[in-house]
């Protein structure tokens, strides 16, 4: 997703407050609603998923073994893979069209044996390894070990996939390979329906979804092998191993994928200690995932916006050499992230255990399971403010083309989570691996702005906590109505003879309810926030504005 600034237009945040919506803007908002489109899809699996699994035992092997072929996808698939392939093909498709046909088929085809391979390794080596990472035997390692052999074939699939829709971005097509995500949701949505009369238990349920879930990879690979021969960009498949292509796609992806293979490996050491300090009962592993992807709602919402609205125009800053300019366009980038991300991550907290049980609850999914989740989830948010940040901050030391420095500080904020989940699990269990990853990200953030200042001179700090002071009212407004809300409806609750505020005391919440709770918290929330910002005349509201109109005016010639 690129835009196309003009030479002269102002940044996002000058006097003007002026933004340029190109053509390409427009495909960028285009991607944006498929990316919305798609994490729906996404909570209305994990609401099948947690009716059908709860956060018992199948649920904590179905987790895991879930996870294994979803950490490569992040690692290989998603952003890396894509990235360094995207250029190489650009680059051969310059030259002439046979060239990239056959630059796009070795690399293609030397991906699948290396993927094939790591399958073929992963169900030799599974039965041994995964009993000794997660501490489980009998039973409940028979069936991780199934769904790990089975669900693994995944990487292969969406590995490829990534392949072919890097080279239909590469031609300017965005909106038919972003849909994969969403066929895969689709599949993995039928799966649980076809199911559904059945009435199987939860373990063999878990064992057929784990095909669900190989289809659905080979459905998004077919999607897009179709496409992309319909429009005549099928590769010239080649199997070599010594390809100047080759050379050149691993040497760009190397420093990445080392960078986010620390993510990855603070994420397997979450799991670890979930299993060996937490007992399974407690269902710690599939509690904090679902947590997780209840923070990941309104970032990855939020990351939309960044990526289509700030970040290129960072980008466009620093690499205009401007100085203290780039260092003020960071700051207002930071402003503006903090803008959208406090109020979300205010909302989740006060809201909370009402938007678990609106998703979550029915069937294996009981009060207990409520609980859990809550405990991981109300740590998880005090860092939604910074996960945000942090990617830009860690997407201005690439602009100014320096992975060293984010990978070196992220060696170190390995080793403190590491060190702070031992200290916290024995007192809060999955909260306190939850708290652990929340601070670590707020020293992750301090520490990448110190080291920065090499790069962008002095931060207008001054400037920047004027900003949040600005903003400050706004947040305190939010959160009295939130409570007031809350107050609101456990009072009327009462009067009506219906509890609703005690659940986590072992009282049922009807899922209306909670319905109604979240829907007036969203609509008073959003109401609250933009009357304030216009009123207070927070120049952060003025993004949005400026969208609006750029789209209204349409493109300029």
């Amino acid at each position: 997703m690129n835009f196309v600034f003009e030479r002269k237009a102002p940044l996002l945040f000058t006097k003007n407050c002026k933004i340029a919506v190109s053509k390409t803007a427009r495909n960028s908002i285009k991607l944006s609603s498929f990316t919305i489109v798609s994490r729906f899809l996404g909570l209305l699996r994990d609401h099948y998923q947690a009716v059908f699994f709860g956060t018992g035992v199948v649920a904590t092997a179905w987790e895991i073994a879930f996870m294994l072929p979803n950490m490569l996808r992040n690692l290989l698939a998603e952003g890396v893979l894509s990235q360094a392939f995207i250029p190489i093909y650009s680059e051969a498709w310059k030259k002439s069209e046979d060239e990239a046909r056959r630059v796009a088929g070795v690399i293609l085809g030397f991906l699948f044996f290396v993927l094939l391979g790591i399958v073929f390794l992963g169900i030799i080596l599974f039965p041994y390894l995964l009993p000794l990472y997660t501490g489980q035997s009998g039973d409940r390692a028979e069936l991780l070990i199934y769904l790990s052999r089975v669900m693994f074939v995944f990487i292969l699939t969406v590995s490829l996939t990534a392949i072919l829709t890097g080279m239909a971005n590469t031609h300017q097509h965005f909106s038919f390979p972003a849909i994969s995500p969403i066929i895969l949701n689709l599949v993995f949505i039928i799966s649980f329906w076809v199911l559904i009369p059945f009435d199987f238990t939860s373990e063999t349920n878990a064992r057929y979804l784990a095909w669900g879930v190989v289809i659905g990879g080979f459905a998004q690979l077919g999607t897009q092998i179709y496409y992309v021969r319909k429009k005549g960009w099928w590769p010239a498949l080649t199997v070599t191993w010594n390809d100047p292509a080759l050379k050149k796609i691993f040497s760009r992806m190397a420093p990445a994928i080392l960078g986010a293979s620390l993510f990855q490996l603070n994420q397997l050491m979450d799991i670890a200690i979930a299993s060996y300090m937490i007992p399974a009962e407690a269902g710690a592993v599939p509690a904090l995932r679902y947590a997780h992807r209840l923070i990941q709602l309104p970032t990855g919402i939020i990351g939309v916006a960044l990526s289509t609205a700030i970040l290129p125009t960072l980008v466009h800053s620093i690499r205009s050499d401007k100085g203290e300019e780039n260092a003020g366009e960071l700051m207002n980038a930071i402003s503006f992230s903090l803008f959208l991300t406090v109020p979300a991550g205010i909302g989740l907290y006060l809201m909370g255990p009402e938007i678990i049980n609106l998703l979550f609850y029915g069937g294996a999914w009981d009060l207990k399971s409520s609980a859990a989740t809550w405990a991981a989830l109300q740590f998880y948010c005090i860092g939604i403010p910074f996960y945000s940040a942090n990617k830009i901050i860690t997407s201005t030391y690439y602009a100014y083309q320096d992975t060293r420095t984010p990978m070196n500080i992220m060696i170190k904020v390995v080793i403190l989570n590491f060190a702070l989940n031992l200290a916290l699990v024995p007192i809060f269990m999955q909260g306190g691996l939850a708290l652990a990853t929340s601070i670590t990200s707020i020293v992750n953030g301090g520490w990448l702005m110190f080291s920065l200042r090499k790069k962008t001179g002095n931060f207008p700090y001054g400037r920047f906590f004027d900003s949040l002071k600005k903003q400050f009212p706004v947040w305190i407004c939010l959160i009295l109505f939130l409570l007031a809300l809350n107050s609101f409806f456990a009072s009327a609750s009462e009067r009506a003879g219906i509890t609703v505020s005690g659940w986590l005391d072992g009282k049922n919440i009807p899922r209306y309810t909670a319905l109604v709770r979240v829907s007036a918290g969203i609509a008073g929330a959003a109401v609250i926030v933009i009357s304030m910002s216009i009123l207070l005349r927070l120049r952060e509201i003025n993004v949005f504005k400026d969208i609006i109109n750029s789209r209204r005016a349409g493109p300029k010639s």
